[in-house]
């Protein structure tokens, strides 16, 4: 997940990777990021206001000069994981060339931007990984995760050092390779999708469509309504059909259960 190549969608990824990296390196060295900062020193005003179910966040163009609204109805406080995610967010649409080039000239309406796990339209998928990579670049993140070892914990400690959300913390792991490992998500008993991390080499899990295993820590959700609130030792079995996979080999499963009936559930080795 972290490779360039020459895939045109590689390199777009990486080209935004980049540049959101290198922002915020140069103008937070060291320290937390501080979208508000970046703002006042690029010349964007920005305001936090009541914009009922309108957007979480707009980047505005008018006379000359680039606005960002932020709202404060869906995301209730200005200092929030969600609130910093939408602010940098935005400046993807006015960082990434083609992006701010578009809104100047008039090419694209201004549309509103809402938080999504997995937004459809191309642009707000781009700018949701500029977002990313400037509130956790790479560089920063390896470093705090340097000899720690993979765990619920780590997740919560990743997305508090940063000040993201867990969501946000999960796919900058999972983008990193840090430590291989499924990350699957399942809707209704049944999977929706399913990524892997470099070096996770059981792949035989179940596709997109097909049921969630019974004995899993999300199937027990599906069937039970059971919830477990740290990660739980499952089996090669339960998740895997791979011909090679030893039988009594044990993994943890780590679930974060979401709205609309959906589990996030995160599988890696247990280590002996």
């Amino acid at each position: 997940m972290n490779k360039t190549t020459n895939n045109p969608i590689d390199y777009r990824t990486a080209e935004i990777r980049d540049l959101a990296e290198s922002i915020s390196l140069e103008y937070f060295p060291t320290g937390l990021v501080k979208p508000e900062w970046i703002a006042r020193e690029n010349r964007i005003t920005y305001s936090y206001g009541h914009y009922d179910e309108a957007f979480d966040g707009l980047l505005q163009y008018r006379h000359g000069k680039w606005h960002i609204f932020l709202n404060l109805t869906r995301n209730p406080d200005s200092t929030s994981p969600r609130m910093r995610y939408t602010f940098c967010h935005e400046f993807g649409h006015y960082f990434i060339d083609e992006h701010r080039n578009a809104i100047r000239a008039g090419k694209v309406k201004e549309h509103p931007s809402f938080n999504s796990l997995n937004p459809r339209n191309r642009a707000e998928q781009e700018a949701d990984y500029f977002a990313s990579c400037l509130l956790m670049p790479g560089k920063k993140v390896k470093e705090f995760c340097h000899r720690k070892p993979m765990s619920s914990k780590l997740i919560v400690d990743i997305g508090k050092h940063f000040q993201t959300s867990t969501s946000a913390a999960i796919y900058k792991y999972m983008e990193l390779s840090l430590f291989p490992m499924l990350m699957v998500m399942s809707r209704d008993g049944k999977v929706e999708w399913k990524r892997m991390t470099d070096g996770f080499k059981y792949w035989c899990a179940p596709k997109s469509g097909m049921p969630v295993p019974v004995n899993s820590a999300a199937g027990e959700y599906f069937s039970k309504g059971k919830q477990y609130k740290t990660e739980e030792i499952v089996f090669a079995d339960d998740w895997f059909t791979d011909q090679y996979r030893v039988k009594d080999e044990q993994f943890w499963e780590l679930c974060y259960y979401l709205p609309g009936n959906k589990v996030m559930s995160l599988i890696w080795k247990k280590e002996k």
